[in-house]
């Protein structure tokens, strides 16, 4: 009893003392991110993240944002920076519809073979109140 009892701490200590040291490594040369928000009036239409490290700016990920009549976000399409192509990549792209009582979430990872968001398909609905907070996941798919 006496032994599992100080093998048990000195497994937690070792924990511990793993955990402190991955945090100071990390804390020490931390990356840093950089963002650039494009705006059309009050909404968002594309954000930009660059990693900065020691003072110089590298691209990193890229958002855009569609917007419905109502203002509300109709997708998110994310995209990769490849620096050997100099060029964005397509990454995923998250589809919203809403209904009076439902907003449907769809999320597809892009397939470079097929050229289409058709790669890990999920879909989300979310059931909606009168005040059209969000009530519950109604289901996944």
């Amino acid at each position: 009893m006496k032994t599992n009892l100080i093998s048990k701490t000195v497994v937690m200590l070792a924990v511990v003392m793993a955990s402190v040291m991955n945090f100071s490594a990390s804390a020490s040369n931390p990356i840093q991110y950089v963002k650039n928000e494009e705006m059309t009036g009050e909404l968002m239409t594309a954000k930009t993240i660059f990693k900065n490290e020691d003072g110089h700016l590298f691209r990193h990920l890229r958002y855009t944002y569609t917007y419905d009549t109502e203002n509300r976000v109709t997708s998110k399409e994310a995209a990769k920076w490849d620096s050997s192509k100099e060029a964005w990549v397509p990454y995923f792209k998250m589809d919203v519809s809403y209904t009076n009582s439902e907003v449907e979430l769809s999320y597809a990872r892009w397939n470079s073979k097929s050229n289409a968001y058709d790669s890990n398909i999920q879909k989300s609905f979310y059931e909606l109140n009168d005040a059209d907070a969000t009530l519950m996941l109604a289901s996944t798919k």
